[in-house]
Order: C-alpha cells, then sequence, then structure tokens
C-alpha cells in the first residue's frame, strides 16, 4: 500500500511517497524545501509570505516526484491541521484536486499525530513496543502523550519497583494493563476538573493506536523558548540552532568561563507533568540585564555561557518529566519526536537517567529529517488509517 504524502503546516514545503511493505513503513521518496532563507531577513517565519512561497514551490516538487509514481499510489495523505492557515490551504487544495484528478481518496492527517509516527518511518512496526509514552516538541507544541495499541500486551522487563522478572504470566500482563487503565482513567476525571479540555478532546484514534494526551505546555513550548532566548543573544534566525552549537563550544572550551551561574528548573504541580517555560525565559532576560550591567556589555563568552545553562535547564525538565511519566503510569517504553528531538543534548541526558526511572526503550526518529515537518510521517499516518 502507496500514499502520496503532502505536508505543508508551516515553512517547510514537503512532499513524498511512503509505502507500507511486509510491516515497514519505508519512504519511496521524500522531498523538502526550507524556507529559512527567505524568512531569515524577517527575524521569523512570516505567514503570508510562507504561504505564497509554498505555492511558488510545491508543483516542483511534485513534478519531481513525476506522474507515474503519483498515479501508483492508493492515497493522497495530507496535513489538514495544526498550522498556519494559508499553508495548510495551499496542501489542502493540491490534494483535493489531485483526489478529483486522479480519482483518489484524500486522508486528512493531524500534524502533531505525524510526529508522535515519525519514529515508525524506516522501521516496522513490531519494533516499537507499547504502551508508550511520547514527548512531542515541535514548534508551538509541548505536549505528553500515552499510545496504546489495541490488544495492549506488556513486554517482559521490571516491573515497578525496579526487580528483573524472568517471566511475567498472562495473568500478570492483564492486571498490569488493568492498573495502567484504572490510573488512566483516574488522571482523565481529575484532568477534566483542572483545566479547560473537555475529556473527549484527550483521546485519539489512529488506526490500531489510541493516543491519550495527558498533559502539556501552558505557555510557550521549548523551541519558542530556544528561539526567543537565542534573539536576545543577537543571535540570527534560525535561533535554537544557535543555542546548542553555542553550548557545545563551551563544554569543549570550559576554561573560557568567567561568571558562574544556573538557571532555576520549572516543575509546576507534583504528578503534574505540564510544562511552562516562560518564567525561565524571564529569568534569563534578567541575567542577561544584570550581565550588562556588570560589564558594560555582554561579550561573546558570556552569551555562551547563558546559552548553555539556559539549554541545560530546559534539557532537564523535559527529560525529567517524560521520564517521570512514564514512571507515573508504571510504563518502559519512551519517545521523544518533533524539531528539538535532534538535540543531541536531550538524547544524552534522557540514555543517562533511563535506568533511575526504569525505563527500557528509548526511541527518536530514526533520521533527523523526520524530525522536522516531513512528508514521510505524514504518509504514516495516513497509512496507520487506512490499514
Amino acid at each position: 500500500m502507496k500514499t502520496l504524502a503532502i505536508e505543508t503546516s508551516c515553512d517547510d514545503t514537503s512532499l513524498g511517497i511512503v509505502e507500507l511493505k511486509n510491516g515497514r513503513f519505508e519512504p519511496v521518496k521524500v522531498l523538502l524545501h526550507s524556507q529559512i532563507d527567505k524568512h531569515r531577513k524577517f527575524g521569523g517565519v512570516v505567514p503570508e509570505l510562507a504561504s505564497r512561497l509554498h505555492e511558488e514551490k510545491i508543483m516542483d516538487l511534485l513534478e519531481e516526484i513525476g506522474l507515474e509514481e503519483i498515479k501508483n499510489v492508493d492515497f493522497i495523505s495530507y496535513t489538514c491541521c495544526p498550522g498556519l492557515p494559508g499553508s495548510l490551504l495551499v496542501g489542502a487544495t493540491l490534494a483535493n484536486t489531485l483526489s478529483k484528478f486522479l480519482n483518489k481518496e484524500k486522508v486528512p492527517v493531524h500534524h502533531i499525530q505525524g510526529h508522535i509516527f515519525s519514529i515508525f518511518v524506516e522501521r516496522n512496526i513490531d519494533e516499537i513496543k507499547f504502551p508508550l509514552i511520547v514527548l512531542t516538541v515541535s514548534g508551538g507544541h509541548n505536549e505528553l502523550y500515552l499510545v496504546l495499541r489495541s490488544e495492549e500486551t506488556f513486554e517482559v522487563g521490571r516491573d515497578f519497583w525496579g526487580q528483573r522478572r524472568k517471566k511475567r504470566s498472562e495473568e500478570d500482563k492483564e492486571a498490569r494493563r488493568g492498573k495502567l487503565m484504572w490510573k488512566l482513567e483516574d488522571y482523565l476525571g481529575r484532568f477534566g476538573e483542572s483545566y479547560w479540555l473537555e475529556k473527549e478532546d484527550l483521546v485519539q484514534e489512529v488506526g490500531w493506536f489510541r493516543l491519550y494526551k495527558l498533559w502539556f505546555t501552558l505557555d510557550d513550548a521549548a523551541w519558542e523558548a530556544f528561539d526567543k532566548v537565542s534573539k536576545m543573544l543577537w543571535w540570527p534566525y534560525p535561533w535554537w540552532k544557535w543555542i546548542y552549537d553555542k553550548s557545545q563550544w563551551l563544554i569543549v572550551n570550559a576554561k573560557w568561563l568567567i561568571e558562574d551561574f544556573s538557571f532555576p528548573r520549572i516543575w509546576l504541580k507534583k504528578d503534574e507533568f505540564n510544562f511552562s517555560f516562560s518564567g525561565l525565559k524571564a529569568q534569563v532576560n534578567y541575567k542577561i540585564q544584570e550581565l550588562e550591567k556588570k560589564y558594560w556589555k555582554i561579550t561573546s563568552k558570556l552569551q555562551v555561557k547563558v546559552a548553555y545553562e539556559f539549554q541545560e535547564a530546559v534539557v532537564e525538565t523535559l527529560g525529567k518529566k517524560l521520564l517521570k511519566a512514564a514512571k507515573f503510569f508504571e510504563v518502559e517504553n519512551i519517545a521523544v519526536v518533533g524539531g528539538v528531538s535532534a538535540n543531541l543534548r536531550l538524547k544524552e541526558y534522557i540514555q543517562q537517567n533511563m535506568e533511575k526511572f526504569w525505563v527500557k526503550n528509548f526511541y527518536t526518529p530514526v533520521k533527523s529529517l523526520y524530525s522536522t515537518d516531513n512528508a514521510a510521517m505524514i504518509g504514516v499516518v495516513g497509512l496507520l488509517k487506512k490499514m
């Protein structure tokens, strides 16, 4: 089964063909055009410009894929939401046009669901173990999901108390599943009393899978905080990349430290793993002002120190909340998806602390391309919906 996938939610135009064969999601061809150079002069993504650039480039990518390849697909998958309205309209219009012209069914795909299932790209379904806690770190989105596979089974591993078991009986697996579902129902019941979302909005069905939206960002997402802090330090767009690159420089050149400080970790309520980075962003701003007064200006070495400490605060907050959420639900499998999943420091932190929280398996997209807004992940969700 094959699908033509279209992704135009923000500032990346991506088209591709994804095939499901023998239980493996294989991209036949994935094309991606970035608009970063066009938006750099404005210091960020301009929505109207983004939609016009999608219009200019999308037909070129379509021609590059080839008409014969497109005729051979079974249906068309496209991003329907969330995203920039004008950009989404370009992708939806192309999907509608091709659907009528080629007499192919079109399947709308939620962008965040695409990121969640990006871990399936170039993998077999059975390579991923469930139940799974997924952290999405993409653009303005920062959420924790519990992903269950229908007729869920629990693999042999560590139990809640960290003790190794040689074998689990079917009765034990059923007991653990029952405990998980009881905790989940209890949580969703309390959630409705605390936040403005309805319980129905927290549960999504995608093919064989059920997604429970557990926690999310209450203000700025991590990606937005990266961008805003980098802008405070006068680094050019795309800002988030500078934070990681400069932090790596400091690790190698620690002898240049002239000021020692750190930023607070924002934990919020116990056993509720929502995110908030606006306070951290404010703390960084105050520290920059303090350093400018003390040294007359913020030197390049001080900039790097701020970037490093800020990244450490974000990484620890993201990583520990993901791991604590897994422990809370007694789940042994976790994943990080979205743009920040390509951050090597975040991966390193999680890998270093997995054992403490009794986590057995940690997944990220197999390539950095699949961490971005790409057509391959949209195609995977489309295929899951049609299975």
